[in-house]
């Protein structure tokens, strides 16, 4: 069974597609085959992916999302290869054109639209691993990810604003899991851009393990992503930070995050994980 994972939070700027590039890179490490799927309008993955903004839509998440505007294009030809060694189905500046037209009226299942088009392509057979990198807010493309995923993966830095809005998103999630899709659960919550060294840090830790912990449910992850510059150099290199630097604490950060929500997901994986 492929696990899909929404990679999901409400706010920018909290590591989401830096997480979405280096955890792929660790997955792929370990045997397993990757799949990640631009859905930000933005493109900072493709652009890390050296495809820039100007992909043409019919080779980009558009296809999957509005089949009928092409309906000639091989849907094979949307898949990409990435300098960190996993599959993309990259986004690009069309997709904002794309969600708007799923607001037209006449279309009709504007919420299934990506779960649909991940089946056509055929991820069950091809992946183990799908990886989409949602845009922040909640948009119609978030809920599109959201319905089509199987599980939900939330990275958060260890600060109070940012935990606060924690509290919105997880509504948003039982609401989708109450009316569009009962199968969606939680692969973790993770602590991103972390400086163990402050005490705010620390303290927001704490409320974490208070809300999320082993006694509250245990979707808070064990490992956290700490900061370092390391992960500009991977940006500029246009590589994993394991790629760049595989020895760093980080780039171990990233292979323990792997191993931890493989035994989450209950994946099998081809090659003993490296702790």
């Amino acid at each position: 069974m492929t696990v899909v994972v929404a990679v999901l939070n409400r706010k920018g700027g909290v590591a989401k597609t830096s997480l979405t590039k280096d955890l792929g890179y660790a997955l792929v490490a370990t045997g397993l085959r990757v799949l990640q799927v631009g859905l930000d309008p933005q493109s900072s993955l493709e652009v890390l992916a050296g495809l820039g903004f100007d992909t043409p839509p019919q080779r980009t998440v558009a296809r999957l999302l509005l089949p009928e505007e092409f309906p000639e294009e091989p849907i094979e030809e949307m898949v990409h290869a990435t300098p960190w060694a996993a599959d993309l189905v990259p986004a690009s500046k069309a997709l904002a054109t794309a969600e708007r037209a799923l607001g037209d009226s006449g279309r009709g299942g504007a919420n299934q639209r990506l779960r649909r088009g991940l089946e056509r392509l055929g991820v069950q057979e091809r992946y183990e691993v799908v990886l989409i990198d949602c845009p922040p807010g909640m948009t119609p493309l978030t809920m599109n990810a959201l319905v089509a995923a199987s599980h939900v993966l939330v990275p958060t830095p260890l600060d109070f604003l940012s935990v606060a809005g924690l509290a919105v998103l997880t509504e948003t999630v039982e609401e989708v899991r109450e009316y569009d899709n009962p199968e969606l659960r939680y692969l973790g919550i993770v602590g991103t851009q972390v400086d163990a060294r402050t005490r705010h840090a620390r303290e927001v830790r704490a409320q974490l393990e208070e809300l999320f912990g082993e006694h509250a449910g245990g979707t808070l992850c064990r490992t956290t992503i700490r900061q370092t510059t390391r992960v500009r150099d991977a940006h500029a290199a246009h590589l994993a930070v394991a790629q760049l630097h595989p020895e760093h604490p980080v780039s171990q950060d990233y292979r323990d995050l792997a191993a931890e929500l493989i035994v989450r997901a209950r994946l099998s994986t081809p090659l003993e994980v490296t702790r």
